[in-house]
């Protein structure tokens, strides 16, 4: 559990300062959005782009790891995005919020170091394979979603064509994503002062995105949307590695290292990245940080469960 405290408790001290200073007056609604603004077009662009574009692909796809994870996760989008449609009477974009809550991760601020921590260096490659088409599955996925909800409303997919293609064609997390899998698969890599650049705002994204979205509580307020609150961050944090156990031990037979880092990732806190999106397209705010808020301590308690049962010491 010292470890576990480790890992959060910069993650909460970054949303205290953030939630203190705008309850304080001293960070407005207007610059909450300027940062947001800056997060989701300018550093998380490029983060990708370094990320991809430098991340050491395997030549054999591991499709049965693959398959367990995003398998389960896709799936799991989909049933959180028809329960929010449905069940709660979300429009498109709220819907979608719900989705990517059900499915995304705090996989870099709370996995990677847990898992470093836990099994050291060495044995994390599952992990790492997975992580590298995380966010390029699920930022796809919901920009995706979001502009066709923006792009007609309640039409949702019957948006023109190529209003959609066009809106994508100009979403900076596409570009990206685009320009990191060109630099991959054409063997130029990202360059010497690029990846120098690109990692300087890399490590811009965490703290502003938690910044903000701890921000965003003054003003939507801790409470906000507390029912599906709960069924996103129970579906986040117990369905979804379940599902990615079931999967992976009955379905596609993967070794124990790759199911336990698959469940592991599975298991992580919703992902700031949540708000992230919910910001920039103005939907479902308070439902992401509210999820945020409850899944990250109660993560310290289920990820605790699987380490114990996984006997790693």
């Amino acid at each position: 559990m010292e470890i576990l405290f480790e890992i959060l408790f910069p993650v909460f001290g970054v949303i205290a300062l953030g939630y203190a200073a705008a309850k304080l007056g001293w960070f407005g609604e207007d610059a909450e959005k300027g940062v947001a603004t800056f997060v989701f077009n300018f550093a998380i662009p490029l983060m990708l782009y370094r990320t991809i574009g430098t991340t050491d692909l395997p030549e054999t796809p591991p499709w049965g790891l693959f398959a367990s994870f995003y398998g389960a996760g896709l799936a799991l989008y989909g049933f959180g995005f028809l329960i929010a449609r449905m069940g709660f009477g979300r429009d498109f974009g709220g819907s979608t919020v719900t989705g990517m809550g059900f499915a995304f991760g705090n996989s870099v601020l709370v996995g990677l170091p847990l898992v470093i921590t836990a099994y050291g260096e060495a044995k994390i490659v599952p992990f790492l394979i997975l992580l590298s088409v995380h966010g390029v599955t699920f930022f796809s996925v919901t920009t995706i979603l979001m502009e066709v909800g923006a792009s007609d409303g309640e039409r949702g997919f019957k948006a023109p064509a190529l209003r959609i293609v066009k809106s994508l064609a100009r979403n900076p997390v596409l570009i990206g994503i685009a320009a990191g899998l060109a630099s991959n698969f054409s063997g130029i890599g990202v360059p010497g002062p690029i990846e120098s650049l690109t990692r300087m705002m890399q490590g811009a994204v965490a703290p502003s995105a938690l910044f903000i979205a701890g921000a965003a509580m003054v003003r939507y307020g801790i409470a906000g949307r507390i029912s599906q609150s709960i069924f996103m961050v129970s579906g986040k944090l117990v369905i979804f590695p379940a599902l990615v156990f079931l999967l992976g031990h009955e379905v596609f037979g993967l070794d124990a290292l790759s199911l336990q880092m698959a469940v592991l990732l599975a298991a992580q806190p919703v992902g700031v990245m949540v708000f992230v999106f919910a910001s920039r397209y103005s939907t479902g705010q308070a439902l992401a940080t509210t999820a945020i808020f409850m899944s990250t301590p109660l993560s310290a308690i289920t990820l605790g469960v699987l380490l114990y049962l996984f006997d790693v010491r």
